[in-house]
């Protein structure tokens, strides 16, 4: 647009000094100057004239439907992701049937057991960066009736561990494998709270007939010795240190190290409720435990 204005501006030149030239080409009285002198400043003005700026188009600009539309294709594709995730830790809880290895391939074992199951097995590049290569460990062995997703954890070396993702099973290093680490929180409010044990008064014939008679000011009540307190009693800390005592990496290694341990995973008690920070497999064994001490 800005060359053909550029053109358009250049042929109005031309006309106007075609047209001063013909005024000036014509009569020389003073009445014929003064009205050519007129056209030509009017014309002069016209040319010079800046043209007016295109107006903006709305259709670049994103509308509330836009984004409606956006949000809602954003919500259906985290649904669908968890409910293919979902589908894959179904198809990993079913028993497998017979199998029995003699010195086979493990991945190749693997693509047999994602085959039967009806799920899919991705061996990340993240191995290939560690110098592992599963193609390259033979394994015999026999599996009958055992869960698809402990036939894998018996068979992966100690270095690898697997993550359930939307529709398949990814094979990686042990430390990948935990991450990202999930939040849930856990009350464990009910098990915190003490109802204290009172001592009721004592009441001794002596100390009441003393007083009876005007023997001092003895308490009736007695001096009432105060409670040990309980070493089973469930306090926050004891409750932090329980789940770390038994939620641990050496357990499982599909269970993420704690902070204190150099791991990645974290447990604090805030207000009656656990927050904790940690693999599927840990908050399995996390909940198990906080039922078990409610």
């Amino acid at each position: 647009m800005k060359r053909a204005a550029a053109v358009g501006l250049g042929l109005a030149f031309l006309l106007l000094t075609a047209a001063v030239q013909r005024g000036l080409g014509q009569g020389t009285s003073g009445g014929n100057r003064g009205d050519n002198a007129e056209k030509i400043k009017a014309l002069a003005e016209t040319v010079t004239a800046e043209p007016a700026a295109p107006e903006k188009s709305d259709a670049a600009t994103p509308t509330k439907t836009d984004d409606a539309e956006a949000k809602r294709k954003a919500r259906e594709e985290v649904i669908k992701r968890a409910q293919e995730t979902a589908r894959t830790r179904r198809a990993l809880d079913q028993p497998s049937g017979t199998f029995e290895f003699s010195a086979t391939p493990l991945s190749q074992i693997l693509q047999m057991l994602a085959e039967a199951g009806g799920f899919a097995v991705v061996l990340d590049k993240a191995l290939e960066e560690a110098g592992i290569d599963l193609s390259t460990h033979p394994v015999t062995m026999r599996l009958a009736g055992m869960r698809y997703e402990d036939a894998i954890y018996l068979l992966l070396p100690r270095e690898c561990g697997y993550r359930v993702e939307a529709g398949y099973v990814l094979v990686t290093t042990l430390e990948k494998s935990w991450l990202p680490l999930k939040t849930v929180v856990y009350s464990v409010r009910d098990a915190v709270t003490v109802v204290p044990n009172f001592v009721g008064p004592r009441f001794e014939l002596g100390d009441i007939t003393s007083q009876s008679q005007g023997g001092g000011g003895t308490n009736i009540f007695g001096n009432q010795p105060e409670e040990p307190e309980d070493a089973t009693q469930a306090t926050p800390e004891r409750i932090v240190d329980l789940v770390k005592r038994h939620v641990r990496n050496e357990n499982d290694r599909r269970i993420a190290p704690w902070d204190d341990e150099g791991g990645p995973a974290t447990i604090q008690y805030l207000d009656g409720k656990l927050i904790v920070n940690q693999t599927p497999q840990g908050h399995r064994a996390v909940a198990r435990l906080v039922m078990a001490i409610q």
